[in-house]
């Protein structure tokens, strides 16, 4: 039995029905072209379904030369799922009718359900309570369907199946939350010769979640490669075991997520019912499970294309060469990885030795300039795979006839000799030549961005199999909370952090009146701060007071605190007052609870560089130091933690910290965000100059 299945007991078998039937029926079909539906049929014809087909409509004996009967009654009994395409209303009393016909695998099509709210709501119950009289596997509601390309199975409104030659059979299996993009995903990955497997459109996710399809095809041996389109999650635990089956498959899985944009997540939320969470987070959350996350749809298909054709993860760390016909397109190329953040390496001075005997006056630097020089391309080669580049770029420009084909031989002839990660960038090739490329293992790319950007992300790709921490009890902590939810004060939360170890400023709490006499032994400068569990933020309110050196300095601020404290918060009559921490690079280190992936840890610049440095390492815990450090240097925040200047700071003790307070995250339940800003990184440790703990109930 698959995880994450909300309504009663379905086993696998149910779900493999959906996908594995040699007997369905369409309820709704009609012969009329120019309607929805009509689509799967037409689908299935063109694919060659290597099974029967029934339609449902009282209206015809016969649709599109498939037998059609009147009610879900009169179907053979030996049909085993159903593609509900009648409107919301009829279509629960044809799912209950399926359910009392002993049809188990429904792909329910109608929008109107859980996503309209209101009645759509009330009609969702009665599905789940059909669903679970029956243990049905129900796709959707509000999708576009499923598919098994290999036995012509497509109950599905996606056009792209009715299409001649667009959708071929393969090892790669597609899971989306938008049912649309699914047309536009197999396009784009059969432009570049990849075979599709399976598809799956999760709609509303009402029975079946991306998880249960996940758990099927991870188990599925027709299927190698992974695509998700994640909107958002809606069943967190599911979905991370899946993953988990999936890495224990030894199957790279490939997402792209929507919703970066404010108006992206407005979109995810309008059709779907389903509030998209942190766009950020749910990637964190995928790379920690090992997915590799695509920006958007064509670096999706690149990154498909190298994991189909070539050996992953690299075995040594990444180095890439660059070889071209045309020195103007190496700089260009050259220039567009510089952007990506990937650099070419330099040449040993043995290969620069052999390149400068090579007849041509090319200088012999990585990109490499053939300069029409075609017969020295196999000794280039063979010069940067013997100097350790482990990926080559070769960018092949528009020849003469005969011409190119020899150059065609030569790269195809290097990849015979052991050079797997060959990759052509031509600005156009006939589809007979990509496919002689692709034949013999060769990704071929007219766009250098999708390719370059899959390069990035895999040249860091641990594998298909990597392991993944999992917490371990002996890791918790255990601190002492308040019983109420709300904000703490940051008197309370930075006592929760000195439990954490975190080293926090010298101190005293008093009361609103001066007196000097009561903070006696402190050493000035200092802060004074207001203590409040209802503001967040003290300088809005002017209840902070900085580098406070003299006597008559510190009672006017210790004045004016209190009085800022009297007008936000006539509730609070205490003061903090601590020395005042020495400069070092300001941090923000912080934990949000996102009601889509859980505890998040968010690393990056803090203090006045929160809005110049708008980037920041995110973490799904547990995690390690090493793993923090890695997160950083992908940062610009990541650079000026390095030192500058012959300035250094401390990256591993920020690293700790973020350490210490995934912990606490996994620990307490309670915590719904911690916020230390700023923590201040010096040459020796780092000091929390703020922080403030918000509970929940």
């Amino acid at each position: 039995m698959l995880e994450g299945i909300k309504a009663g007991p379905r086993s696998r078998d149910a779900i493999a029905g959906l996908f594995e039937t040699r007997a369905l029926a369409i309820v709704g079909a009609t012969p009329d072209a120019g309607k929805l539906g009509s689509a799967p049929m037409a689908a299935m014809r063109n694919l060659g379904f290597q099974g029967e087909i029934f339609g449902v409509n009282p209206r015809y004996e016969e649709v599109q030369g498939f037998p059609c009967v009147e009610s879900v009654a009169d179907l053979p009994k030996h049909v085993t799922a159903a593609m509900v395409l009648v409107s919301a209303e009829p279509a629960m009393e044809v799912v209950e009718r399926c359910g009392a016909r002993g049809i188990r695998s429904i792909v329910l099509i109608p929008q109107g359900f859980g996503e309209a709210g209101g009645v759509g709501l009330e009609r969702d119950e009665r599905i789940l309570a059909a669903a679970d009289k029956y243990g049905m596997a129900i796709v959707g509601p509000n999708t576009n369907g499923i598919s098994n390309v290999a036995t012509g199975m497509a109950m599905s409104m996606g056009p792209i199946f009715a299409m001649n030659d667009k959708v071929k059979p393969g090892r790669v299996s597609v899971v989306s939350q938008s049912g649309a993009m699914v047309s536009n995903m197999l396009s784009k990955m059969g432009a570049r010769g990849i075979g599709i497997a399976k598809t799956a459109t999760c709609g509303n996710e009402l029975v079946l979640t991306m998880a249960d399809y996940l758990g099927y095809i991870a188990d599925d041996p027709e299927t190698d490669v992974v695509v998700l389109l994640v909107e958002t999650i809606r069943d967190r635990e599911g979905l991370r075991n899946a993953l988990a089956r999936c890495r224990a498959s030894g199957k790279p899985v490939v997402a792209v997520k929507t919703g970066e944009s404010e108006m992206g997540q407005k979109a995810t939320l309008s059709h779907t019912g389903a509030i998209a969470g942190s766009f950020k987070n749910t990637v964190a959350f995928l790379e920690r499970e090992g997915v590799i996350v695509a920006s958007d749809i064509e670096m999706m298909a690149a990154a498909v294309e190298l994991l189909v054709r070539h050996k992953w993860p690299l075995e040594t760390p990444q180095r890439i060469g660059m070889v071209s016909i045309s020195g103007g397109f190496a700089a260009l190329a050259a220039d567009e990885m510089a952007r990506l953040g990937l650099s070419l390496g330099e040449l040993s001075a043995n290969a620069v030795a052999e390149l400068q005997q090579l007849p041509n006056q090319s200088h012999a630097i990585n990109p490499y300039d053939f300069a029409a020089q075609n017969a020295i391309i196999p000794s280039v080669l063979d010069i940067f795979r013997r100097d350790g580049y482990n990926q080559l770029v070769f960018g092949l420009s528009l020849l003469k006839d005969g011409i190119r084909e020899t150059v065609q031989k030569m790269v195809i002839d290097a990849k015979k000799a052991g050079y797997d990660q060959i990759y052509v960038v031509s600005p156009e090739t006939e589809p007979d030549e990509k496919a002689v490329f692709q034949e013999a293992g060769i990704t071929v790319s007219e766009d250098t961005r999708p390719l370059f950007d899959a390069m990035r992300v895999l040249g860091r790709w641990r594998g298909p199999s990597a392991a993944v921490a999992e917490p371990i009890r002996s890791d918790w902590v255990s601190v002492d909370l308040p019983a109420a939810d709300g904000l703490m004060d940051e008197v309370a939360s930075k006592a929760v952090l000195a439990e954490l170890g975190l080293k926090i400023p010298v101190s005293r709490v008093v009361g609103t009146t001066p007196d000097l006499l009561a903070i006696e032994g402190l050493s000035r400068p200092l802060v004074i701060k207001g203590l409040s569990k209802t503001i967040a933020h003290k300088t809005e309110h002017g209840i902070v007071a900085l580098g406070l050196k003299n006597d008559e300095e510190i009672t006017a601020g210790w004045k004016k605190v209190a009085e800022g404290l009297a007008r936000a918060d006539p509730s609070s009559d205490r003061l903090l007052v601590e020395e005042m921490s020495s400069s070092g690079l300001e941090a923000i280190v912080g934990m949000q609870n996102d009601p889509a992936v859980g505890p998040v840890i968010i690393i990056g610049a803090g203090g006045i560089l929160v809005e110049l440095i708008a980037d920041a390492a995110i973490l799904i815990p547990p995690f390690t130091r090493e793993e923090v450090l890695e997160k950083l240097d992908r940062t610009r925040f990541g650079t000026l933690l390095r030192g500058y200047r012959g300035k250094v700071f401390d990256r591993e003790a920020l690293a700790d910290a973020a350490v210490a307070l995934g912990r606490l995250a996994l620990s307490e339940p309670r915590l719904d965000s911690i916020d230390i800003n700023p923590v201040f990184v010096h040459e020796r440790g780092v000091v929390a100059v703020d922080g403030k703990i918000t509970l929940k109930s």
